[in-house]
């Protein structure tokens, strides 16, 4: 069964990492939601592009990627 979603781009900072990508959230949920529920351990982020947080260097274009949620210290969608 499908569940309509709503695609948003995002910037992640996770332990070293500068990961960004496309994040797919339930339709009319918000950002926060997702990020708040107990239920799924990991953020799922698809097209992404991973750096070194500190140097800025891309290392990775993975087509997808999995965040642990504890390990994000900063999140933030990107307005296109």
């Amino acid at each position: 069964m499908y569940t309509s979603k709503d695609k948003i781009r995002c910037v992640i900072v996770a332990e070293g990492w500068h990961i960004e990508g496309d994040i797919h959230l339930l339709a009319g949920s918000r950002l926060t939601d997702n990020l708040n529920s107990r239920t799924k351990d990991f953020i799922a982020v698809t097209d992404a592009v991973v750096s070194d947080a500190k140097t800025s260097t891309e290392l990775y274009r993975p087509s997808y990627v999995a965040v642990h949620r504890n390990s994000i210290a900063v999140i933030f969608p990107i307005e296109e």
